[in-house]
């Protein structure tokens, strides 16, 4: 194993490794960040079933499944076990479980707005909400399940933005919620809130840092329950993509944070 620090930075659903660039003047080289969405029609839905329910979980669950293993993978490849994990939104998730296999020998645990751990209506929520948009490309087929799908995209993302978080930035992440594939979308986010994510989070070995926002998903008392030794930071008038629109904030915090150490401090240096 390297002595080098390396970071591994996965982005969340229907994101994109290049996210990392907004963290990347605090993180130490070298840095991996993995692109793993799955690819537009990869899903056939042959076999799949029309409605919501334990057969439409299952069939989310293996899609999920293979997003981890190949992120795994792409790390151990790489050469990147020992490393940091820093993760956004579903991403974090997956960072976390990751966190906890031996393999990946994580040396930190960075979470972004994530749902971790995961609550357990937020869980049946997603089940059945990315079941229907599943089910309705089974029924209507994927060209007429895909054109509602972007017209709903405010209904399904508004609520992750602050009023401040605006330009460029929040331009192309509105693009890619709205023109992600559908199937591989709704089954990518149906089946990663089925990872044993409350688990791995108990079996942790490393340091926790977290940040949470105003209109961000990370349940803050349940991870400070979870986990005392966790560092939670709060970050006000930001929404769900602290990593995009509080960069500056994050990378501070992130200097000053030495996961090799189980010290942590609640706020970076004025």
């Amino acid at each position: 194993m390297s002595a080098v620090p390396r970071v591994v930075f996965l982005h969340g659903w229907c994101g994109h490794g290049d996210e990392a660039q907004h963290l990347q003047a605090a993180l130490p080289a070298p840095l991996l960040a993995p692109s793993w969405m799955p690819a537009p029609g990869s899903i056939d839905l042959t076999s799949w079933p029309a409605e919501e329910g334990p057969a439409m979980a299952a069939s989310m669950a293996e899609v999920a499944e293979r997003i981890l293993q190949h992120v795994r993978q792409a790390i151990l490849r790489a050469g990147f076990a020992g490393s940091m994990l820093i993760g956004h939104s579903m991403g974090g998730a997956m960072a976390c479980v990751l966190a906890s296999d031996p393999a990946i020998a994580a040396r930190g645990l960075v979470l972004l707005g994530s749902s971790v751990p995961m609550p357990t209506q937020r869980q049946a929520d997603t089940l059945e909400r990315m079941g229907q948009w599943i089910g309705r490309a089974v029924t209507e087929g994927r060209s007429a399940a895909q054109a509602a799908w972007v017209v709903d995209q405010p209904n399904r993302t508004e609520y992750f933005f602050d009023p401040s978080d605006q330009g460029p930035a929040r331009a192309l992440i509105e693009r890619r919620m709205a023109h992600a594939p559908v199937v591989e979308a709704a089954a990518a986010l149906g089946g990663y809130v089925q990872w044993p994510i409350n688990e791995a989070l108990q079996q942790l070995r490393c340091p926790v840092v977290a940040f949470a926002a105003d209109q961000g998903r990370l349940p803050v008392e349940a991870l400070r329950q979870a986990r005392p030794d966790a560092a939670i930071h709060t970050i006000r008038h930001c929404g769900h993509f602290v990593h995009v629109f509080a960069a500056e904030q994050v990378r501070a915090a992130l200097r000053y944070w030495e996961p090799t150490s189980r010290r942590v401090s609640p706020t970076p240096p004025q």
